[in-house]
């Protein structure tokens, strides 16, 4: 487990606010929300080196600690490794999933489909993994703390392809559908235990923070996907498309944080005003 730590301790009492999947938009942004909200924050995605960077970026603009730790999602003893030290850090309250396969023989961004006989089953099991079975893992190691504490959020990301499938998309599609299903089956299993959990579907395009020039290019496995009917890319970038600020996006997630448990919403989806039904 590989693991670094940026920033002074906190002592504002809260839990611990773990990231899995950040790259340069959503996740990024979703940590820098709940490190501005107080949390200690665990960042992690598999490059060590460019993690950090984000890690030292968010301590020293929100004044917070935050710990970088290396997963490989599509790699179940790294999942358990890495929440091992997350673990470490003290009482985990929320966890953001918000990783996902991004396949070399197709792309969903930029609409470019593969056919199902073209998929190599290596490729379907990686996306899978990666989709639906470290999120399974991740939701595993910090439920049981959250039961003891009687409260916690998990929230996991989806998108379009969680609703329907795509021609030509048959990993992300499955995996996604299996991640919305493990979502539902989860949030009717532990409600009655203080745990919210939520699933987001973010139907459009992820584009960089409009206050922030961040460059483009991507750290890991970072959701940010468009719709199924409309042409694009991920990433920042759009082709035209406007994209959706993942500043804006994380606002959404705080909500559901801190959303009163007598009216708890288990499944949302957001899309730009322009987006054509």
């Amino acid at each position: 487990m590989m693991m670094r730590n940026v920033g002074s301790s906190s002592s504002s009492g809260k839990g611990i606010a773990a990231v899995v999947g950040v790259g340069p938009q959503l996740g990024r942004s979703v940590a820098r929300k709940f490190a501005h909200e107080g949390y200690t924050v665990a960042i992690l995605a598999r490059d060590l080196g460019r993690l950090s960077r984000v890690a030292e970026e968010i301590a020293r603009e929100e004044k917070a600690q935050v710990f970088a730790i290396r997963i490989d999602c599509a790699d179940p003893r790294s999942v358990r490794e890495a929440f091992e030290g997350v673990l470490s850090l003290g009482f985990v309250e929320i966890l953001v999933y918000n990783a996902y396969h991004s396949s070399s023989s197709s792309s969903y961004t930029s609409h470019h489909p593969t056919s199902f006989t073209h998929i190599p089953f290596q490729s379907f099991q990686t996306s899978l993994s990666v989709s639906v079975f470290a999120a399974f893992l991740c939701a595993q190691q910090v439920i049981p703390g959250m039961m003891e504490k009687g409260k916690g959020t998990v929230l996991f990301t989806g998108c379009s392809a969680s609703l329907s499938g795509v021609a030509g998309f048959s990993e992300l599609c499955c995996g996604k559908f299996a991640l919305r299903a493990l979502s539902q089956c989860l949030a009717k299993e532990y409600q009655a235990f203080g745990i919210h959990v939520a699933h987001v579907i973010i139907d459009g395009v992820v584009g960089p923070p409009r206050e922030r020039n961040i460059p483009p290019r991507g750290l890991v496995a970072e959701q940010s996907f468009n719709t199924g009917g409309q042409d694009g890319e991920g990433e920042g970038e759009s082709s035209g498309v406007m994209g959706m600020d993942p500043d804006v996006l994380a606002q959404t997630y705080w909500s559901l944080h801190v959303q009163d448990q007598r009216a708890w919403t288990q499944e949302l989806d957001i899309r730009p005003s322009n987006t054509r039904f």
